[in-house]
C-alpha cells in the first residue's frame, strides 16, 4: 500500500513539474548576424507546444521571427532582410492557454555581412596552449 502511494505520489509530481515547465534561451548562435542570415538559439522547453513566436525585440521594437526548424532544446530562425542593424534581446511568446511574453537575458546584434563573416572567422580559432621554459632575463650586469 505505501509502495503504491509513494508511485502515486512520485506521478503527481512529475506531471506537476511538467505542466510547470517554462521555455527559456540560454544562448544563441552567432551571436552576430547579418540581414537574411539564420541563427540558432539553444536552451530548454523550446518545443512547438510550449513556444509559439520567437521575436527579436529592441526599444519597443518588436520583430517576428520565422522559424525554419524547432526542437525541446533549440529554435532555428532567419532574421529578415529589411531589419535595422543593432542590438537585440530575444523574447518568446508562450503557446498555449494563457500564453505570455518573455525577454529572454540573451542578445543577438544584427551586422553587416562583413562583421558577421569576420566574427565568425574568430570564433572558429582554436588557441593552443603550450608548455613553456621561462626566459631569463639579463639584468645587464653580463
Amino acid at each position: 500500500m505505501q509502495t503504491t502511494l509513494r508511485l502515486a505520489i512520485l506521478a503527481l509530481v512529475v506531471a506537476c513539474a511538467s505542466l510547470l515547465a517554462v521555455p527559456r534561451v540560454t544562448s544563441v548562435e552567432p551571436d552576430a548576424v547579418a540581414p537574411g542570415g539564420t541563427a540558432m538559439a539553444k536552451g530548454t522547453d523550446l518545443a512547438e507546444n510550449a513556444v509559439d513566436t520567437l521575436y527579436l525585440t529592441a526599444g519597443g521594437t518588436d520583430i517576428a521571427l520565422k522559424i525554419t526548424e524547432q526542437t525541446a532544446e533549440s529554435i532555428t530562425f532567419e532574421i529578415p532582410e529589411s531589419i535595422e542593424m543593432k542590438r537585440y534581446r530575444l523574447m518568446i511568446l508562450t503557446a498555449g492557454a494563457g500564453a505570455a511574453y518573455m525577454e529572454q537575458p540573451i542578445a543577438l546584434e544584427v551586422v553587416d555581412a562583413e562583421t558577421a563573416k569576420a566574427r565568425a572567422e574568430e570564433e572558429d580559432l582554436e588557441v593552443e596552449i603550450i608548455d613553456a621554459a621561462p626566459v631569463e632575463e639579463d639584468d645587464g650586469n653580463n
